[in-house]
């Protein structure tokens, strides 16, 4: 349920993106720093191995990009540990209802 809501504000982000695209022409930037106010000079770090990558994730790529990934994220983490706990508690995960069959019953109308 989280990583639906989380993928979902991630595809509205998207949507708005290409409203401001269709109504001004040019491609709006909306990413972290620009979401938070984060000036584009900020440094994050003295270790220029740390400062490149923050810096890469904060300004230059886009929300909608990270909430998606963000949302595949946790997907995975919550379907992990639901498998996990599964072996620990001894519970099987729920399985899906049978298929009801279709063959002819013999009962015609």
């Amino acid at each position: 349920m989280l990583a639906g809501i989380v993928c979902l504000i991630g595809l509205m982000f998207l949507a708005t993106q290409l409203m401001l695209q269709g109504s001004t022409g040019s491609w709006p930037s909306i990413t972290v720093a620009s979401e938070l106010g984060i000036p584009a000079d900020r440094v994050f770090s003295d270790w220029i191995i740390l400062e490149k990558p923050i810096h890469f994730i904060l300004a230059d790529v886009q929300l909608w990009i990270i909430l998606v990934l963000a949302a595949a994220l946790i997907y995975w983490v919550m379907d992990w540990t639901e498998e996990k706990l599964s072996r620990i508690i001894g519970r099987r995960p729920p399985e899906l209802a049978p298929a009801p069959e279709l063959a002819d019953s013999g009962k015609s109308v």
